[in-house]
C-alpha cells in the first residue's frame, strides 16, 4: 500500500480554511500556508543541504505550528523527523541523538544551551534556531528557521507516494522502565491510525482539536492532532499544558468552537482539581477522551456529574497509538472500559503458556494489525522480544466481559506477588482516590520478609487538607481484601511523572523499595 501527500490534497480542496492555530501566539495558518511552509522546509533539506534520503532530522522543541510543518516537510523531502524530549538534558538526549545520528538539528528558543552542548558533542550538517520566545541569544554560526523557509522558492514539493513501510519519524520512549527506545513511526502507522480515530470518533473537517500534549509523544501528534488534519479540521496548539487556558478554551462560554478534546488522566485530574472547574460547561465539546494510563473511576464519576462522558482508549507509541477508544454509550453503562478494538487492529489476551483466556479471566494484551511499529530503531533484539510470531507483547494487563469490551488492569510490570496473590497497584489506587483529601496517588510492591512483597501508598493531598496514614489504611480495608491493602503510607509534595503524564513507578520503586 502506499500514502499520499493528504497535506497537499487538503490545500487544494479547502486552501483558505485554518488549519494550525498557535494558542501562545495567536498565530493562524491555512491549509495553503501550511502546504507551502512545508515545502520550503523540504526544498532546504533535499535541494540547499542535499541530504540523503532518509537522513534524521531532530527537533528540540516545545509545540507549534512549525512544528507540524517540519513534520510534513520531512514527509516531502523524504527525511526522518525525530522528535526529541525537551525536559531531557542533554547527557539523556546526547545517547539519543548518538543512536539516530541526525544531520540537522532544530532547536526552538528555551533549549539553545542544551543544543549547544549536542552541537559540540555530534557531528551536523546544520543547526537551525526556531524562533519561538521573543528575544534569544542564538549561538553563531546557526540558521534562523525563518530564514531557511523565505530562501527558498515557493514552490510546492508534492510528497512522492510513499509505500506504507518507509520510516517517517521516531518517537523515543518515556523511558518508564530504562532506557529510551526508539519507536519507529511509518507512513502506514500514521494513517491507519488516522483511518482508526476517524472511524472510532466520527473525526470530520468540521472538527476543532485542542492539542495539549507534546509533539515527541505520540498522544501529541496522534491523538488526534494528524487525524483531524486527515480529515481537514483544525488543530489548536498549546506550547504546554496549563489548566485555567485549557478550561477557557473548552469552557462553551469562552466561544472557541472547540469540538474535541483529549488528555492523559493526569491532565483530567489536574483540571478537575482547579477552582474554575466547577462552573466550567463542556457543552460545546462532543467528544472527550483519555488514555495513557488507567482512568481512577472517582475522577470518571467527577467528569459525569458535570454531564461530560470521558472515553477512555488504549494504545502504545508502538501502535500508532489507537487500538480501542471506547464509545460513549458503552462508556456510561460500563465505567473503566476501553470498548473493544477498533477499525483494523487485532487483539488477544493470553495466560502465561500464550494460551487465549476466556471472558474475564486475565492476561497480557497482545496486538497486531497495520498501525503496529515494525520495530525498534537499531534494536533488533528488542524488537523480536517484543514482536512474536506477529503479535506485538504489550505488556499490559487486560481482560474482556462477556460482551467483547476489554478492561486495563494494569501494567504487568507494576503487579506485585503478596502472599502468593497478584495484586495490581491501579486496582488500590482507585479506592485511595475515594478519599476526600487525596490528589495523587500510586500504589508499589515494597519487600517484606512474611509475604514477600506488600503494598507501599505514595500519597500526595490536596493543598489545606489533612489526612492520617491510620485513616488510609482503614479505608482500604474497608474496600479491598487484605492482600490487597497497603501496609506502608507516605506522603509525599508530588509524584514523578512522564511528559506524558504517566507516574514514573520505576523511580518510586528505586526510593522506596528499601
Amino acid at each position: 500500500m502506499y500514502v499520499i501527500d493528504w497535506l497537499h490534497k487538503n490545500a487544494q480542496h479547502f486552501p483558505d480554511k485554518v488549519a494550525l492555530v498557535d494558542v501562545e501566539s495567536g498565530r493562524q495558518v491555512t491549509y495553503r500556508k501550511f502546504d507551502e511552509r512545508a515545502s520550503r522546509f523540504a526544498e532546504y533539506l533535499r535541494d540547499h543541504l542535499q541530504l540523503a534520503p532518509g537522513t534524521r532530522v531532530a527537533v528540540l522543541a516545545h509545540n507549534s505550528s512549525d512544528y507540524f510543518e517540519m513534520l510534513y516537510g520531512c514527509a516531502k523531502a523524504g527525511m526522518v523527523m525525530v522528535c526529541l524530549n525537551w525536559r531531557l538534558p542533554a547527557a539523556e538526549l546526547l545517547p539519543i541523538l548518538q543512536d539516530c545520528t541526525p544531520e540537522v538539528l532544530v532547536a526552538g528558543d528555551g533549549f539553545l544551551a542544551v543544543a549547544a552542548d549536542l552541537a559540540r558533542a555530534m557531528p551536523l550538517r546544520a543547526v537551525l534556531h526556531l524562533a519561538d520566545d521573543e528575544a534569544a541569544d542564538v549561538p553563531g554560526g546557526w540558521t534562523e528557521y525563518e530564514a531557511v523557509l523565505d530562501a527558498a522558492s515557493g514552490r510546492i514539493i508534492e510528497m512522492p507516494c510513499r509505500d506504507e513501510s518507509e520510516v517517517w519519524h521516531l518517537l523515543y520512549t518515556s523511558g518508564t522502565t530504562g532506557k529510551p527506545k526508539g519507536v519507529i513511526q511509518t507512513y502506514g502507522m500514521v494513517f491507519f491510525n488516522a483511518v482508526n480515530a476517524m472511524l472510532a470518533n466520527k473525526i470530520t473537517r468540521d472538527d476543532v482539536f485542542l492539542n495539549v500534549l507534546p509533539f515527541f509523544h505520540t498522544g501529541g501528534l496522534n491523538l488526534y492532532a494528524n487525524p483531524v488534519l486527515h480529515a481537514g479540521g483544525t488543530v489548536h496548539i498549546m506550547r504546554q499544558f496549563e489548566p485555567q487556558v485549557v478550561l477557557g478554551k473548552l469552557d462553551r462560554a469562552g466561544g472557541e468552537g472547540i469540538t474535541m478534546f483529549f488528555a492523559v488522566p493526569a491532565v483530567y485530574l489536574f483540571l478537575s482539581q482547579h477552582p474554575r472547574f466547577a462552573h466550567a460547561d463542556f457543552a460545546g465539546v462532543r467528544n472527550m477522551s483519555a488514555g495513557g494510563s488507567p482512568v481512577p473511576r472517582p475522577l470518571l464519576e467527577a467528569y459525569l456529574a458535570k454531564g461530560v462522558t470521558i472515553c477512555f482508549g488504549f494504545g502504545m507509541t508502538e501502535t500508532g497509538p489507537t487500538v480501542f477508544v471506547c464509545d460513549e454509550d458503552t462508556a456510561r453503562r460500563k465505567i473503566g472500559t476501553i470498548g473493544k478494538p477498533v477499525g483494523s487492529m487485532l487483539t488477544r489476551i493470553v495466560d502465561a503458556a500464550g494460551l487465549d483466556v476466556g471472558p474475564g479471566e486475565r492476561g497480557e494484551l497482545l496486538i497486531k494489525g497495520p498501525g503496529v511499529t515494525p520495530g525498534y530503531w537499531n534494536l533488533p533484539e528488542a524488537t523480536a522480544a517484543a514482536i512474536r510470531g506477529g503479535w506485538l507483547h504489550s505488556g499490559d494487563i487486560a481482560y474482556r466481559d462477556e460482551d467483547g469490551d476489554y478492561y486495563i488492569v494494569d501494567r504487568a510490570k507494576d503487579m506485585f506477588i503478596s502472599g502468593g496473590e497478584n495484586v495490581y497497584p491501579a486496582e488500590v489506587e482507585n479506592v485511595l482516590f475515594q478519599l476526600p483529601g487525596v490528589a495523587e496517588a500510586a500504589v508499589i510492591g515494597t519487600p517484606d520478609a512474611r509475604w514477600g512483597e506488600v503494598g507501599m501508598a505514595l500519597v500526595v493531598l490536596r493543598p489545606g487538607a489533612v489526612l492520617e496514614t491510620d485513616a488510609v489504611i482503614a479505608h482500604c480495608k474497608a474496600q479491598l481484601a487484605g492482600y490487597k491493602v497497603p501496609r506502608h503510607v507516605r506522603f509525599l509534595d508530588a509524584l514523578p511523572r512522564t511528559p506524558s503524564g504517566k507516574v514514573e513507578k520505576h523511580k518510586l520503586r528505586a526510593q522506596f523499595s528499601g
